[in-house]
Formats: C-alpha cells, sequence, structure tokens
C-alpha cells in the first residue's frame, strides 16, 4: 500500500463500523415497528386491504396498536437483555484475542436478523413473533454494545500514549452515532414510501455487508504494547470457569467462559492509585446519567461530547490489557439505562401530563446539572498519568 494510503488507514479506522452499524439501526427500527403493525393487523382481521387503508381501522385502532406496543416492549428488551451477558464474555475476551473478532460477530448476526425480517415482510402467513426470534439472534451477538466496546477498545489501542489525540479520535468516532443515525432516518422514510418495507430490511442487511467488507479488508487488530496477563492472574477468588490455570491453551479457546465476566468486574472495582478507581466509578455515574438525558434529541445534542471526554478518560485509567473489560462495563451501563429510562419517563409523562407537562424536561434538565457536577469534581480530582513537557 502507498504511503498516502497508510496515513489514511492510519487516521480512519473504526468511524466508518460505527457508522454502518447506527445507520442500519436506524433503518431497521422505524421499518420492523411498522412490520409488527402490519402483521398484527393481518392476523385480526387476515385482510391485507383492510390493513393497507387506515380508515378502515378507526374503530379496531386501539386493539392494534396495544398489541403492537406490546410486542415491541418485548422486541426491546429482548434485544437489551441478551445483549449485556455477551458483551461482558466478548469484551474481556478482546482484550487477549481479536477486536475486529468482536466487531464482526454482531455484523454477521445482524445480517441473520435482517434475513428473519425480509423473509417476514415477504410472507404474510409469518407470525409476528418471529421478530422476536429476529431480536433475540441480534442480541445474543451483544448488539450495538459489542460494536461500541470492540470498537472504543480498538481506539484505545492505537491512541495509546497520544495524549488529546485520544479525546479528539473518541469524539470522531462517537459522532458517527448521531451521523449515522441521521442518515439511518432520512434513507428509511424515502425507502418505505417509494419501495416498500422490504427495500429498508434489504438496505439494514447492506449496511451490515458494507461493515463486514471494511472490517475484513481495511482493519487491522492493534498492536498491544502490553501483553495480555493470563486469565486469573491476580489470584483474588475463586477459580471460575476457564480459570483452571490452564495458560498454555490459545484465547479463543476461552470464548464464553464466566472468568471473562470476572474480568469485567476486576477491571472497574480493582485497587488503582490514588483516586484512580474512584475516577473510574465516577465517570461511570456520568455515563449512566448521560444516557438518561440521551432519550431526547434536542437535549441530547451536546451530550455526544461529554460521553467522548468520558470515554476518553475512562481508558486512561484502565490498564491496555483492561480496555475491552472496562468498555464492555460501561456499554452495558448504557444499555440498562436506556430501558431504565424508557420506563421512568414513559412513566412520568402521563403521570405529570394534566398537572405539568414539561415536568420530564425539567428532570432531565437537572440530570444535565449534575453532570457538569460531576464532571467538574472528576477534573479538579490529579492527573491519570503524568503530563508530557517537551523542553527546547
Amino acid at each position: 500500500m502507498s504511503t498516502w494510503g497508510q496515513r489514511v488507514r492510519t487516521f480512519v479506522t473504526v468511524e466508518p463500523v460505527i457508522f454502518f452499524y447506527m445507520t442500519s439501526t436506524f433503518i431497521v427500527t422505524p421499518a420492523y415497528q411498522q412490520l409488527v403493525i402490519a402483521k398484527v393487523c393481518y392476523e385480526l382481521f387476515q385482510d391485507s386491504y383492510i390493513c393497507s387503508s387506515p380508515e378502515h381501522l378507526k374503530d379496531e385502532e386501539e386493539l392494534i396498536e396495544g398489541r403492537s406496543s406490546y410486542i415491541l416492549l418485548i422486541y426491546t428488551c429482548v434485544t437489551s437483555l441478551l445483549s449485556i451477558l455477551p458483551a461482558m464474555l466478548l469484551g474481556s475476551w478482546s482484550d487477549r484475542s481479536s477486536r475486529k473478532a468482536v466487531m464482526l460477530l454482531p455484523c454477521l448476526m445482524s445480517l441473520v436478523s435482517g434475513g428473519v425480517l425480509i423473509a417476514m415482510s415477504l410472507l404474510k402467513d409469518i407470525s409476528v413473533y418471529w421478530s422476536l426470534a429476529a431480536a433475540g439472534v441480534t442480541g445474543l451477538s451483544g448488539g450495538y454494545v459489542s460494536v461500541f466496546l470492540s470498537s472504543f477498545s480498538y481506539l484505545a489501542d492505537v491512541t495509546a500514549g497520544m495524549g488529546s489525540n485520544r479525546t479528539l479520535r473518541m469524539a470522531a468516532a462517537e459522532s458517527m452515532i448521531f451521523v449515522g443515525g441521521t442518515v439511518g432516518f432520512l434513507l428509511v422514510g424515502f425507502l418505505i414510501q417509494e419501495f416498500g418495507l422490504t427495500s429498508a430490511f434489504v438496505a439494514y442487511c447492506s449496511c451490515h455487508v458494507l461493515s463486514v467488507l471494511y472490517i475484513l479488508l481495511w482493519l487491522r487488530d492493534p498492536e498491544r504494547s502490553v501483553p495480555p496477563p493470563p486469565s486469573g492472574e491476580d489470584g483474588d477468588g475463586d477459580r471460575l470457569p476457564c480459570e483452571a490455570g490452564d495458560t498454555d491453551t490459545e484465547p479463543s479457546s476461552n470464548l464464553l467462559c464466566l472468568s471473562d465476566v470476572k474480568r469485567s468486574f476486576q477491571a472497574m472495582f480493582r485497587r488503582r492509585p490514588g483516586q484512580q478507581r474512584q475516577k473510574l466509578h465516577l465517570l461511570i455515574v456520568c455515563t449512566f446519567i448521560n444516557n438518561l438525558v440521551a432519550v431526547v434529541a434536542v437535549v441530547s445534542a451536546p451530550a455526544g461530547i461529554t460521553q467522548a471526554v468520558i470515554r476518553s478518560l475512562s481508558s486512561t485509567i484502565v490498564e491496555p490489557d483492561e480496555q475491552g473489560a472496562m468498555f464492555s462495563f460501561s456499554a452495558s451501563v448504557e444499555t440498562t439505562c436506556i430501558m431504565f429510562a424508557a420506563v421512568m419517563f414513559n412513566g412520568l409523562f402521563p403521570l405529570t401530563l394534566p398537572t405539568f407537562p414539561g415536568m420530564p424536561f425539567i428532570v432531565m434538565a437537572g440530570f444535565t446539572l449534575i453532570i457538569f457536577i460531576l464532571m467538574q469534581w472528576i477534573s479538579e480530582m490529579p492527573a491519570t498519568q503524568p503530563r508530557l513537557v517537551i523542553q527546547d
């Protein structure tokens, strides 16, 4: 590869992976919601003409929406809950094996999920509950949690020792979440209106095909500055499965082991010099609150800036062989927070609607103030590592 190509390869790494994944996510979200509503209507009335004409469904609209919302809630819970444990396993495993493999898995499993959704859109007699199978396939790969943890761990590896450049690179990657979301939402409306639901699911799969090709042909596994220690090196607590002291086995043979979950928690709670453990815990709290605010587009617009700084600071606290473990814990907290926020604000809004309709937004503003206070507190703590001073 030419010198120019090598330079581009150095600066353009995981950003397209995040862009393609988030574009596909924001394409499939409105599409599967419409698919579920259409399937519920067809199962209730067995008449595609009635279901395609909203004016014929005024009396049954509440019944269709009620059953559809129930299935969509289960879909979200299945996708989110199933993604947490695989992400905890894969994040720790990637510290001693391959970041690329963890990036590939959600894309490949999403292709399977997309195939199920395409079949559902083409075949009228397929039950609406097959959508939950599609959600389960995506969740078992870790979903966007695995993409985030592997991508930001990769950036932490390639920016080791670069100081402020790491924060800039994290911010660029974080921006791909918003750019991908915007492109996905704009694209899905056009596709559904002009070509139908099936085209949206084909576009969803196409994004993952592009992501797989990019990972395989462009990305290289980063060099690790510190070789990862064998599992169970800390010596605290009882050994879990795959911690039998067999250090001669290949890391990939320990893909699904409880020891990897243990390493994720150890990375978060083990003792560190000075106030570094306290700082890491405060950053995780900021991550949780930041994602509470992120459920509203206007309020969350500056949230990406804060989250990029949080990720950068967190990655400087942990060791090079703990990046995946730390990011897997952080991404799992984000997933839990999204479910918590949905339940909290969906419950708060109808309760305060008669008396104070804007109450949820006041609560979010309060959370934003808490983040500001915590980040200011963190900034007053001693630096994670000594500043490099270059003298003439």
